[in-house]
């Protein structure tokens, strides 16, 4: 379950677990938080979504995009009734396939995490599907020569493993970041300048892993002991809102608790601030006009919680 700012709304997408007959969107009202309608029909036919990946703002102020990762579809719904069904849809070209994660960049360019890539990000047309450009190359890390095998066939795919994470974007602002769940790292993009901020910590140093090799493949294997890193970012006017867990499987299974620490970053990567939250959260969206953090919850009956931003930071 996320939470999604498009513009006087919030979007809440489900888990593609709930049932076949439940909508996989709803719509809230951001001013008070007051339930309008729901969205999506699950399935694949024509205009249906097959699962709520990511959201985002839609080409007009009436309307959002929902990224379904199973059917590779955009699919475009109007916020200003309560059908259900899409209103518009296209199929994310078949050259893309390993594209997994993307936002626009463009009404015609999408730039996306891939499974398999020499680039952190690339950018491709959503017309033809061809690749405009690929940004950041994955950098050795340091001291992993004994852990890490750099000349792998796979290696990119190993050190894109090792740097997964959530993937948001402010189309508006340029922005594209990510954060880490393996690792304590975001990665901010600015689509202006085609350049990184990388921000480590609070820890630095790496989970504990290894790379398994059998019948000629190999993947990596973290720790189930590790605790968490990043679990969710938002992409404010002025700052970045990182929700940080820093609780391993065990700890959440036991308390239900994912994250209750939020950092605030500027847009060029530096920490201003720390926000300890007297409750847990999964995912989280911010409106600094507003002044408010909003989060979904992570007890047994999940809401969605609202957060007064601290004044030094309006």
């Amino acid at each position: 379950m996320k939470i999604n700012k498009v513009g006087e709304y919030l979007i809440i997408s489900e888990n593609p677990r709930i049932g076949p007959e439940q909508p996989l969107l709803h719509v809230f009202n951001k001013n008070n938080s007051t339930y309008l309608y729901p969205k999506g029909i699950t399935g694949f036919g024509p205009l249906e979504i097959s699962n709520a990946t990511l959201i985002e703002e839609g080409f007009t102020d009436s309307t959002f995009l929902n990224y379904s990762s199973q059917s590779k579809r955009f699919s475009e719904f109007s916020l200003t009734n309560n059908a259900r069904l899409a209103i518009s849809e296209y199929k994310q070209p078949d050259d893309l396939y390993m594209v997994y994660l993307s936002y626009h960049a463009t009404d015609s360019t999408i730039i996306g995490l891939m499974a398999n890539d020499l680039n952190r990000l690339a950018e491709y047309s959503i017309r033809d599907g061809k690749r405009i450009a690929g940004y950041g190359t994955w950098e050795k890390i340091p001291e992993t020569e004994m852990l890490i095998d750099y000349e792998d066939p796979l290696i990119n795919y190993h050190l894109g493993e090792l740097n997964k994470g959530w993937f948001k974007a402010n189309r508006a602002l340029g922005l594209f970041v990510k954060a880490s769940i393996y690792r304590d790292r975001l990665e901010i993009f600015h689509f202006d300048t085609k350049k990184f901020d990388i921000v480590e910590g609070p820890r630095v140093e790496l989970p504990d892993f290894n790379i398994r090799h059998s019948n000629g493949q190999s993947t990596v294997i973290f720790n189930p002991e590790n605790a968490y890193g990043h679990r969710d970012v938002a992409i404010g006017e002025k700052y970045i809102y990182d929700l940080y867990g820093g609780f391993n499987q065990a700890h959440i299974n036991q308390t239900n608790e994912i994250a209750k620490t939020i950092y605030i970053v500027t847009h060029n990567g530096e920490v201003v601030g720390k926000l300890n939250l007297d409750i847990s959260l999964r995912s989280l969206e911010v409106d600094e006009k507003l002044g408010k953090i909003y989060g979904i919850t992570t007890d047994e009956d999940p809401g969605i919680a609202v957060f007064d931003i601290p004044a030094e930071f309006l």
